[in-house]
C-alpha cells in the first residue's frame, strides 16, 4: 500500500499512526536521503525477524540502527571519543553511516547475531524519517530495498515488489541510486569503509585524523 505524506509538513496524524504501528511489529519502506529503506522499531524482535525474511538475509549480517540525533545514537554507543563526536555533529543529519561498538542498551533483535557487537548508526537527513524520529521514542532499524542484486528506486516497482511484504510504502518519488558513506569510528581515529554520498564533505577529515 503506497502512502502519500506532505513534502514540507508532513501530517503529524499519519506520522503517529505509523509510530504506533511499528510499535506493534509493523515495517514499512521510506525515502532516506540515500536510497529507499525497509524500517522497523529496533526494539520489536517480530519486526526485525521479518527484514531478515524479506530480504533473504543471513542472521549475522547487521542492520543499521536509524536515530534521531547523536543524543540518541550516543545512549548504544560504547565509547564515542570528543573528536568524533565534534565530527559526527557537524555532519549529521547527512548520508553517513558511522560503524561503532555497541554498549549493552542496543535493542537485542537488532543485536543477538552480530558476533562483534558492531552497529552502523544513521542520522538520516529526510524530512519524513526526521519527523517521524521525532514522534516515536525508539531507534529504528533499517536495510536498503532492492531486489536481485538491484537498488529500488521507483514507487510503483517497490509496490509490485513489497507490496504485500510490508506494512506500507512511503511515496518519496524516484531516487537516485546513492550510498551512505560508511566509516569506522575508532577510539583514535576514524576509517573509510565505502566512500559514497557526501564523501567530498569530509574527504580531509579522514585524510587528517587517519
Amino acid at each position: 500500500m503506497i502512502l502519500y505524506l506532505h513534502p514540507d509538513n508532513p501530517e503529524v496524524r499519519k506520522l503517529k499512526q505509523i509510530s504506533d504501528r511499528l510499535k506493534d511489529g509493523a515495517i514499512y519502506i521510506f525515502p532516506t536521503d540515500t536510497v529507499y529503506a525497509i524500517i522497523a522499531d529496533a526494539n520489536s524482535k517480530t519486526a526485525v525477524e521479518k527484514i531478515y525474511s524479506i530480504k533473504k538475509l543471513p542472521k549475522d549480517k547487521p542492520l543499521s540502527l536509524l536515530c534521531r540525533d547523536i543524543s540518541m545514537a550516543s545512549h548504544f554507543i560504547e565509547y564515542l571519543p570528543n573528536s568524533a563526536y565534534r565530527f559526527m555533529k557537524r555532519m549529521t543529519p547527512g548520508p553517513f553511516t558511522f560503524v561503532l561498538k555497541a554498549n549493552k542498551n542496543l535493542p537485542k533483535p537488532s543485536i543477538a547475531h552480530h558476533k562483534d557487537k558492531q552497529i552502523g548508526i544513521r542520522i538520516p537527513d529526510h524530512i519524513y524519517l526526521q519527523e517521524l524520529l521525532k514522534i516515536h521514542d525508539s531507534p529504528l532499524t533499517s536495510t536498503s530495498a532492492f531486489s536481485d542484486d538491484e537498488f529500488i528506486i521507483d514507487i510503483d516497482d517497490l509496490e509490485s515488489i513489497y507490496g504485500n511484504l510490508v506494512d506500507g510504502i512511503i511515496d518519496g518519488g524516484i531516487v537516485k541510486i546513492e550510498l551512505s558513506t560508511m566509516i569506522q569510528i575508532h577510539d583514535d581515529s576514524l576509517e573509510l569503509i565505502r566512500a559514497g554520498k557526501g564523501y567530498e564533505l569530509i574527504q580531509n577529515d579522514i585524510q587528517h585524523l587517519e
